[in-house]
């Protein structure tokens, strides 16, 4: 049970930070394409890293909700 928790968290940590690094490379270009007004550029960034940062972070999100079953965690934990 516990290589499971370590593993959990492990996934959790990496998932945040993955779709942490996503979001912030999607609004970086976003505000550079505003900057040189290159609206192609926005719609394109979105398109490429807008879908992966999104499945990330849902599957950080499910994982973080079993993580709260297994660790026993109560409301406002």
């Amino acid at each position: 049970m516990e290589l499971l928790k370590k593993v959990l968290n492990a996934l959790f940590v990496c998932g945040i930070l993955a779709f942490m690094i996503l979001g912030t490379i999607i609004v970086a270009v976003q505000l550079y394409s505003v900057i040189v007004a290159n609206g192609t550029m926005a719609v394109k960034i979105m398109n490429a890293l807008g879908k992966p940062a999104f499945i990330i972070a849902s599957v950080t999100g499910l994982i973080g909700f079993v993580q709260g079953y297994i660790n026993g965690w109560e409301m406002g934990d």
